[in-house]
Protein backbone atom coordinates (compact mmCIF):
# COMPACT_ATOMS: atom_id res chain seq x y z
CA UNK A 1 0.00 0.00 0.00
CA UNK A 2 1.38 3.43 -0.94
CA UNK A 3 1.68 6.28 1.55
CA UNK A 4 -1.17 8.14 -0.22
CA UNK A 5 -3.43 5.09 0.02
CA UNK A 6 -2.64 4.82 3.72
CA UNK A 7 -3.83 8.39 4.13
CA UNK A 8 -7.02 7.67 2.19
CA UNK A 9 -6.04 9.66 -0.90
CA UNK A 10 -5.58 8.43 -4.41
CA UNK A 11 -2.85 9.79 -6.63
CA UNK A 12 -4.34 12.10 -9.28
CA UNK A 13 -1.14 13.65 -10.56
CA UNK A 14 -0.52 13.06 -14.26
CA UNK A 15 2.77 14.95 -14.57
CA UNK A 16 5.81 13.71 -12.67
CA UNK A 17 7.03 16.17 -10.10
CA UNK A 18 10.69 16.62 -9.27
CA UNK A 19 12.16 17.36 -5.87
CA UNK A 20 14.77 20.11 -5.80
CA UNK A 21 18.19 20.00 -4.17
CA UNK A 22 17.30 23.17 -2.22
CA UNK A 23 14.12 24.94 -1.17
CA UNK A 24 13.27 28.13 -3.06
CA UNK A 25 11.15 30.70 -1.27
CA UNK A 26 7.76 31.34 -2.88
CA UNK A 27 6.14 34.72 -2.23
CA UNK A 28 2.67 36.14 -2.49
CA UNK A 29 2.76 37.84 -5.90
CA UNK A 30 1.23 41.03 -4.52
CA UNK A 31 3.56 41.47 -1.52
CA UNK A 32 6.84 40.30 -0.10
CA UNK A 33 5.15 37.81 2.27
CA UNK A 34 6.66 34.33 2.04
CA UNK A 35 3.91 31.77 1.34
CA UNK A 36 6.25 28.80 1.68
CA UNK A 37 9.34 26.98 0.47
CA UNK A 38 9.26 24.91 -2.69
CA UNK A 39 9.52 21.16 -2.10
CA UNK A 40 8.69 19.87 -5.57
CA UNK A 41 7.41 21.20 -8.86
CA UNK A 42 6.13 20.36 -12.33
CA UNK A 43 4.66 22.50 -15.09
CA UNK A 44 1.20 21.69 -13.66
CA UNK A 45 1.72 22.14 -9.93
CA UNK A 46 3.94 22.61 -6.94
CA UNK A 47 4.15 21.58 -3.31
CA UNK A 48 5.17 24.06 -0.63
CA UNK A 49 6.29 23.73 2.96
CA UNK A 50 4.38 26.50 4.78
CA UNK A 51 4.46 27.97 8.29
CA UNK A 52 0.67 28.31 8.36
CA UNK A 53 -2.24 26.34 6.88
CA UNK A 54 -3.41 27.56 3.47
CA UNK A 55 -7.11 27.94 2.62
CA UNK A 56 -8.28 25.38 0.06
CA UNK A 57 -9.51 26.17 -3.46
CA UNK A 58 -8.29 29.77 -3.24
CA UNK A 59 -6.61 31.46 -6.19
CA UNK A 60 -3.13 32.80 -5.51
CA UNK A 61 -0.72 34.85 -7.52
CA UNK A 62 2.65 33.39 -6.58
CA UNK A 63 6.12 34.76 -7.24
CA UNK A 64 9.23 32.59 -7.22
CA UNK A 65 12.78 33.97 -7.33
CA UNK A 66 15.00 31.77 -9.44
CA UNK A 67 18.69 30.84 -9.08
CA UNK A 68 21.12 32.70 -11.33
CA UNK A 69 21.68 29.59 -13.43
CA UNK A 70 18.11 29.69 -14.81
CA UNK A 71 17.40 31.17 -18.23
CA UNK A 72 17.12 34.94 -18.78
CA UNK A 73 14.90 35.76 -15.80
CA UNK A 74 15.36 36.08 -12.07
CA UNK A 75 11.76 35.39 -11.09
CA UNK A 76 8.43 34.16 -12.39
CA UNK A 77 4.91 35.13 -11.37
CA UNK A 78 2.01 32.78 -11.98
CA UNK A 79 -1.57 32.03 -10.96
CA UNK A 80 -2.30 28.93 -8.95
CA UNK A 81 -5.07 27.38 -6.90
CA UNK A 82 -4.52 25.69 -3.53
CA UNK A 83 -5.82 22.12 -3.82
CA UNK A 84 -4.86 20.48 -0.54
CA UNK A 85 -3.15 21.28 2.75
CA UNK A 86 -2.10 18.96 5.57
CA UNK A 87 0.15 19.08 8.62
CA UNK A 88 3.76 18.11 7.93
CA UNK A 89 5.51 15.39 9.94
CA UNK A 90 6.97 18.32 11.86
CA UNK A 91 3.88 19.81 13.57
CA UNK A 92 5.25 23.35 13.18
CA UNK A 93 4.70 23.23 9.39
CA UNK A 94 2.09 22.44 6.73
CA UNK A 95 2.47 20.95 3.27
CA UNK A 96 0.28 22.48 0.58
CA UNK A 97 -0.34 21.45 -3.03
CA UNK A 98 -1.04 24.09 -5.68
CA UNK A 99 -2.27 23.62 -9.22
CA UNK A 100 -0.61 26.06 -11.64
CA UNK A 101 -2.95 27.86 -14.03
CA UNK A 102 -2.27 29.90 -17.17
CA UNK A 103 1.50 29.45 -17.22
CA UNK A 104 3.07 31.52 -20.00
CA UNK A 105 5.74 29.99 -22.22
CA UNK A 106 8.63 31.92 -20.61
CA UNK A 107 7.63 30.74 -17.13
CA UNK A 108 7.18 27.18 -18.39
CA UNK A 109 10.71 27.26 -19.86
CA UNK A 110 12.06 28.63 -16.56
CA UNK A 111 10.37 25.82 -14.60
CA UNK A 112 11.72 23.22 -17.05
CA UNK A 113 15.20 24.67 -16.68
CA UNK A 114 14.86 24.70 -12.88
CA UNK A 115 13.85 21.04 -12.90
CA UNK A 116 16.70 20.06 -15.26
CA UNK A 117 19.38 21.94 -13.32
CA UNK A 118 18.31 21.27 -9.74
CA UNK A 119 15.73 18.48 -9.74
CA UNK A 120 15.97 14.84 -8.79
CA UNK A 121 13.56 11.91 -8.67
CA UNK A 122 12.88 9.69 -5.68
Amino acid sequence: MTENEKRGRTEQRQVTRRHLVFYLRVFDGMSSRVVGHLIDISSKGLMLLCDEPVALNEEYRLRMRLPLEIIDTDEIVFKSVSRWCRPDDNPDFYITGFQIEDLDSESERAISSLIEEFGFSD
